[in-house]
């Protein structure tokens, strides 16, 4: 059943990511030659402040939901809802304080750009607390989502979110092209955010109506002690990602302007649009391996880790050398006065190889509750980050800052990974994981060598189009007929073979 669950989830999350993916684009295009790269670039800063505002939200639904596993496992409904209560109280404590921190950020909004927020024609005090609101009502409405996600039947999550951002893509085009307005564009926003976290509320109620009973038991001691623990070991985590992940665009804006700002918010949009493919796929997996980890069978936990590796590896590595190939061709022709040096393409490549290979471990890690024993590992990671970015900038630009996320992200490589959660969940040698990694890493590297040598000779004289559409072909080609060749004897291999085979028949 957990293979089933898996499979259902991946599949819905494929699709619906397809589909918001390829409306995305679109908005974005209707966006920029509507409002300009500059509005652009202050969704870009509105984004990473909210981000960081996210701190507050301290991890609590991945704790929720480690800890739902065992009840819904047992079919324990009355710890359900204790959980469920706990949660909706949690929420609601940090909406209010994202609000409290997010209006004390509003009157210091220029300090995160060096561009003259007087170039916004709207207020853009008001459009922040749009932003702001939206946020917000994440927080005091979407608790109940982390039910579906725990018993795995995210797919359900997957098929709204599907339908809603449709929608909501095609009010966005309507609001841009006949009102040239941003602040209509996140009035829509929050319309729809409120709108679908009621609707999954109800459908919620529906499919588990014990949840509506009004007898609701006190949490139990033990289980609050273990979550405060946790929650205080994700603070650190949250922190720690907000810098390395979310300050890049702040320093970006700070020092280079919301012109530059919103140029690599385009070329992000299409490295978070694959992640966000990839990520579904991965985190489609959390509960099933929740699950599996309550049986304490450390074998057969390592045998599950080496196929998601292996499978993850795939995937990150034909994604990120498909970027690679691909994203300056397609640029060229979708933003040609927006477009950025091929060593920042690079960098940006690299970055998302790098936070894409962390996503397996991390899988354990939060299926397992890992948040407490290595907490000062991001707060290393995220000095490491900033230190680097504020004083490679001044020299390279960009690539400074890029650079520096790449340096600090590979801390958690060499240190935190192999203690913290390879050995403890495993049992298996700190060695065996840096060899892992080291092995992959060179197949990536050699794989995008000739992928790219191999596109370069055969495009170099073609015009855009043309550029664009061979490197396309080459790009779903190459990558994976060279892992084909590399792998294709690997146990790894014959295993999501025959689980193909199967889920085809079936």
């Amino acid at each position: 059943m957990r293979i089933v669950n898996s499979l259902r989830n991946i599949a819905s999350s494929f699709i619906q990511l397809i589909l918001t993916t390829l409306l995305g684009f679109v908005v974005r295009s209707v966006f920029i030659k509507t409002l300009g790269i500059d509005y652009q670039g202050l969704n870009q800063v509105f984004s990473s402040i909210l981000f960081m505002l996210a701190i507050a939200e301290l991890g609590i639904g991945t704790a929720i939901i480690f800890n739902m596993y065992p009840f819904i496992a047992a079919k324990d409904h009355e710890g359900i809802k204790s959980l469920m209560r706990f949660y909706q109280k949690c929420y609601r404590a940090v909406a209010l304080l994202v609000t409290t921190i997010g209006l004390i950020i509003m009157p210091f909004l220029q300090f995160f750009s060096n561009t003259n927020l007087d170039k916004i024609s709207e207020n853009v005090y008001l459009l922040y607390l749009l932003y702001l609101s939206s946020t917000v009502a994440t927080y005091l409405f979407s608790y109940k989502r982390s039910i579906l996600f725990a018993d795995q039947k995210n797919y359900i999550l997957n098929i709204v979110d599907m339908i809603t951002n449709i929608l909501m893509n095609l009010v966005y085009l309507g609001v841009l092209l006949v009102f040239h307005s941003f602040m209509l564009y996140l009035i829509a926003t929050l319309v729809f955010t409120i709108s679908e976290n009621l609707f999954i509320n109800a459908l919620v109620n529906k499919r588990y109506p014990y949840l509506t009973e009004r007898n609701i038991q006190p949490m139990d001691s033990g289980i609050i002690k273990k979550f405060r623990k946790q929650i205080y070991g994700m603070l650190y985590h949250n922190i720690g990602n907000f810098v390395v992940f979310g300050t890049d665009n702040l320093i970006i804006s700070k020092f280079l302007g919301l012109g530059i700002a919103g140029t690599y918010g385009n070329y992000l949009l299409i490295t978070n649009s694959v992640s966000s493919v990839l990520n579904a796929i991965i985190a489609s997996l959390t509960a099933s391996v929740g699950d599996l980890l309550t049986e304490k069978n450390p074998e057969k936990s390592f045998a599950t880790y080496k196929n998601i590796s292996f499978m993850n590896f795939w995937l990150y590595s034909f994604a990120s050398i498909a970027i690679f190939i691909v994203m300056q061709p397609f640029m060229s022709l979708w933003m040609p006065k927006f477009m950025l040096s091929e060593l920042v393409v690079l960098f940006i490549v690299l970055n998302f190889y790098v936070q894409g290979m962390r996503k397996p471990i991390q899988l354990f890690q939060n299926a397992s509750g890992i948040f407490y024993e290595n907490r000062h590992v991001p707060v290393i990671e995220m000095i490491v980050n900033f230190v680097l970015s504020i004083i490679f900038v001044q020299f390279f630009g960009l690539e400074g800052i890029l650079f520096g996320t790449l340096i600090s992200t590979m801390i958690l490589y060499a240190y935190s990974f192999p203690k913290y959660i390879y050995k403890p969940v495993f049992e298996q040698k700190n060695s065996n994981y840096v060899w892992e990694q080291v092995r992959y890493l060179l197949l990536f590297a050699f794989t995008l060598m000739i992928s790219a040598f191999l596109t370069y000779f055969a495009t170099r004289q073609l015009n855009t189009w043309a550029a664009f559409f061979v490197s396309l072909v080459l790009s779903l080609i190459l990558p994976n007929l060279i892992l084909f060749v590399i792998f294709r004897k690997t146990e790894e291999f014959k295993y999501f073979t025959s689980l193909i085979k199967t889920f085809i028949r079936r």
